[in-house]
C-alpha cells in the first residue's frame, strides 16, 4: 500500500484494507490521504498538503481552477481551505457535462458545508472563463490541472495572467510532465514570476507554486509571457 499516493488510487483490495486500519492513523494524516471517501479525487498526499497550506496562507478571496473531475481532489482541498479561512470562492470548471452533473450532486450529498465556497462551471475554460474574469477584474489564486495538451496549458496561463495582481499565486499540477513543456521553461526564464516551491518524484508527478512579482497593483499593466503564437 503506497501511502504517498491516495485512497482512491488504491486497488479495491487495498481500499478494503485501508478502511480496517484507518482509525489508527492520526486524523490529519488520514484526511490528506483519503480526502472525502465518497468522492473520487486525484493528487497525491504531498500535493494536497501543499495546495491546502497555500490557500490557508494566501487567504484568497477568489480562486480559479481548471479541471474539476469528480471533485474529491484539488476542488475539495481548495474549497475546504476556503471554508477553514472563513471566506473566499472557488470557480472550478469541468469540460464533460456528465461529470459536471456528478460533481454537483456529490457536493450536495456529501459536502453541503462547502457549497457556499465553490461555483461549478461546465465547458472549456478558454470559452467560459474570459467573460467571468472580465466581470471580476482581478484574481488572487489559480490552480491549473486541465488538459494534457501543453499548448492548452500555456494558453490557460496566458488567459489568467493579466488578472493576477502583484503577489498573486498560480499552482500547477504535472509540473514535471509533458503538459508543462511550454509553460515551465517560459516561467523559469521570466523575471515577473517566481517559482516559490516545487514537489517532485517520488512524492509527486510534479507540483509547483509560482508567484507574480511585478510591482504593480493594476492587472491591466501586467506584461504577459511571450505568446506561443507569436506577435499578433
Amino acid at each position: 500500500m503506497n501511502f504517498a499516493h491516495s485512497y482512491h488510487a488504491l486497488s479495491p483490495q487495498n481500499q478494503r484494507l485501508w478502511r480496517t486500519i484507518r482509525w489508527i492513523i492520526p486524523y490529519r494524516l488520514r484526511w490528506f490521504f483519503e480526502g472525502c471517501l465518497q468522492i473520487p479525487g486525484q493528487l497525491w498526499v504531498a500535493d494536497r498538503k501543499l495546495l491546502y497550506k497555500t490557500i490557508r496562507q494566501v487567504k484568497p478571496k477568489t480562486v480559479f481552477e481548471v479541471g474539476t473531475w469528480q471533485g474529491g481532489g484539488s476542488t475539495y482541498f481548495i474549497s475546504q481551505a476556503l471554508y477553514d479561512n472563513g471566506f473566499g470562492v472557488l470557480h472550478t470548471i469541468e469540460a464533460d457535462p456528465q461529470i459536471h452533473a456528478i460533481v454537483r450532486q456529490n457536493y450536495r450529498t456529501y459536502l453541503p458545508h462547502l457549497l457556499k465556497h465553490v461555483e461549478f462551471h461546465s465547458g472549456k475554460a478558454m470559452a467560459v472563463y474570459p467573460h467571468l474574469l472580465r466581470q471580476l477584474g482581478c484574481v488572487d489564486t489559480v490552480f491549473l490541472d486541465g488538459s494534457a495538451d501543453p499548448q492548452e496549458a500555456y494558453g490557460e496561463f496566458e488567459m489568467f495572467a493579466p488578472f493576477l495582481h502583484n503577489g498573486g499565486v498560480v499552482l500547477m499540477h504535472d509540473w514535471d510532465n509533458e503538459k508543462m513543456a511550454l509553460l515551465r521553461p517560459a516561467l523559469e526564464r521570466s523575471s515577473q514570476w517566481r517559482i516559490q516551491q516545487t514537489i517532485t518524484a517520488p512524492e509527486s508527478v510534479g507540483f509547483a507554486v509560482v508567484r507574480h512579482v511585478v510591482v504593480t497593483d493594476i492587472p491591466s499593466r501586467v506584461e504577459p509571457l511571450h505568446s506561443m503564437h507569436g506577435p499578433e
